[in-house]
């Protein structure tokens, strides 16, 4: 064991948990830096723009302590919405040790979407930092089911009403860290909402913890690496990730908001070894000017969340540097994940190095202990090849939605969880992603894939971005549409870009119709993953009008 690096130690560790996580992270790495701050912490006992994982783990001890001396229980949900600072994740692991169980939600979100997730849970602490309660709630008022107020961050600027955390953290000696059984639930996740109300995905210990000690193990980052750290931590893609930064032990630049130009400049002053981020992060950098850089250092790039298209990939790669032999430079190494809430983040990895090929749509392959099948609607295993709906089993599945038995037994059937993906395998035991059941588009009796038609419409040299949705037609039930953002300084017009899509993208699949959205009109989630249902609603009736008989005939011959 003396002779393992200390990530292998902990992928087979046995006895970690959320409540001991950073207890065993400062055994490791003591006064290491596990983190520097583009914005630093202004606690009392822990300020400024360095964090080391011995004072990580500290501060979950005393903030644990802290919430047990208000009265928090065993087993209560505990919501917290701070803004994305690095307390926030210590705090989800501090409830986690108190042994109450954590309810991240989005800084984004308004009073009364905080509203319905807390009384979903039932939960009636809440954690919210100053920015986050004078932005989305302004009054204690609009939130009647929170019985306990906490306000994170400095003392001074705690809301009125508001327990102070800084100071009860302030005056406690810490605790000792609860007793967890690793199937007990730490954390509710809950889903963006795209397809109705959100729904809390219950989490524990082994389904947060599992994959991503495996994922850490495997991957080529070592503790020498620097990464630059952006994602939502309120999300199980960026709780995930912060999991296997801490198992790497590597340094993270941590940043509360993603800025294209600021990343990019952190990446160079940096000297960062590593970005991981999601499709949309990656072409606003590119839309940026990633030339204008000097991404040298960069190493490893990742994404999850969506489709990766593969020009990114390539972009980005070839502006980093895994290592030089002479005059040979290897670039950088890109992994995707596949994965989702119910999942606790990482399904599948595909990693993209020194020449390695994979075919379009690929995913890579399951992270074991994790299986993947792909199942017709009867629930019948398919072949390798056909299309069908994904289905996952392992260590990371959600125990089910918080009380919601009937999605439940919808979700996870036979100790399989029905993703709501479509998808194939090959022989090799690859996923494909084809594309979200609810966004195939049943147009005039052809399954056309929004995923596929992206790929498509973006190569359209204006286009920033494109997102491809079916909307009601009175011949064909459904058509396709593409709703599309610009690159800056780029100039189109609908019509030629949809006399584009005519001329490149078949008859059967090509949008019917183009639109053009101001970038910031472009309904983006906590991931900046394209919320299509908003843009259903938004376009719903492009083709319910009464003039439209000849333009939906035309459209049809298209």
């Amino acid at each position: 064991m003396r002779l393992l690096p200390d990530k292998f130690k902990l992928a087979i560790s046995r006895d970690l948990d959320l409540a001991n996580f950073h207890d065993r992270m400062a055994e490791l790495r003591g006064n290491k830096v596990i983190c520097k701050l583009h914005e630093p912490l202004r606690y009392r006992d822990f300020s400024g723009s360095e964090l080391s994982f011995a004072e990580a783990a500290l501060f979950v001890d005393r903030a644990a302590s802290a919430l047990r001396d208000l009265g928090v229980k065993p087993g209560e949900r505990v919501g917290i919405n701070t803004s994305n600072n690095v307390d926030l994740p210590l705090l989800v692991f501090a409830i986690a040790r108190a042994g109450a169980i954590a309810v991240p939600m989005n800084y984004m979100l308004k009073a009364s979407e905080m509203g319905y997730i807390l009384g979903n849970c039932g939960a009636e602490t809440l954690i919210l930092d100053r920015e986050v309660f004078e932005a989305n709630v302004g009054d204690r008022g609009a939130l009647p089911g929170v019985k306990r107020w906490i306000a994170a961050g400095p003392s001074a600027e705690s809301p009125e009403g508001f327990v102070s955390l800084d100071d009860v953290m302030s005056s406690t000696t810490g605790g000792g860290a609860a007793r967890l059984d690793p199937d007990q639930p730490v954390a509710i996740f809950y889903t963006s909402g795209t397809t109705g109300f959100p729904k809390g995905a219950v989490m524990t210990s082994r389904s947060l913890l599992t994959a991503q000690k495996i994922a850490a193990a495997v991957l080529p980052v070592g503790p020498n690496f620097k990464g630059i750290f952006c994602l939502p931590a309120a999300h199980v893609m960026g709780f995930g990730c912060y999991i296997i930064g801490c198992c790497v032990g590597l340094q993270a630049y941590f940043m509360r908001h993603f800025s294209p130009r600021e990343v990019l400049e952190a990446m160079e002053r940096e000297k960062a070894d590593l970005f991981v981020g999601v499709p949309a992060m990656y072409a606003m950098m590119l839309a940026e000017g990633i030339d204008k850089y000097d991404l040298s250092s960069l190493k490893m790039l990742g994404s999850a969340a969506d489709a990766m298209p593969e020009e990114y990939v390539e972009a980005f790669r070839e502006k980093g540097t895994l290592f030089r032999l002479g005059p040979f430079r290897a670039r950088a190494f890109f992994a995707e994940v596949y994965g989702m809430v119910e999942l606790a983040g990482v399904a599948t990895l595909k990693v993209a190095i020194m020449g390695l090929r994979y075919p379009p749509g690929c995913v890579g392959w399951p992270v074991w202990p994790v299986r993947v099948r792909i199942l017709d609607e009867e629930g019948r295993e398919l072949p390798p090849g056909e299309v069908g709906e994904v289905a996952v089993s392992g260590p990371g599945v959600t125990a089910g939605y918080w009380g919601n038995p009937e999605a439940t037994a919808e979700l996870i059937r036979d100790g399989w969880l029905r993703t709501g993906d479509m998808g194939r395998k090959d022989r090799l035991g690859r996923l494909f992603f084809v594309d979200r059941a609810k966004d195939v588009i049943k147009c005039g009796g052809y399954s056309v894939f929004s995923v596929e038609v992206e790929k498509e419409v973006l190569g359209h040299p204006a286009l920033a971005d494109a997102a491809v949705v079916g909307v009601p037609h009175p011949l064909k039930k459904q058509v396709p549409i593409a709703v599309v953002t610009l690159k800056p300084g780029a100039d189109a017009t609908e019509e030629e870009i949809l006399a584009w899509c005519r001329e490149h993208i078949a008859g059967y699949k090509c949008p019917r119709a183009v639109r053009i959205i101001a970038p910031e009109e472009m309904p983006y989630g906590m991931t900046l993953k394209v919320r299509k249902l908003e843009l259903r609603r938004r376009f719903g009736d492009l083709f319910v009008d009464t003039e439209g008989e000849e333009r939906l005939e035309a459209g049809s011959r298209a």
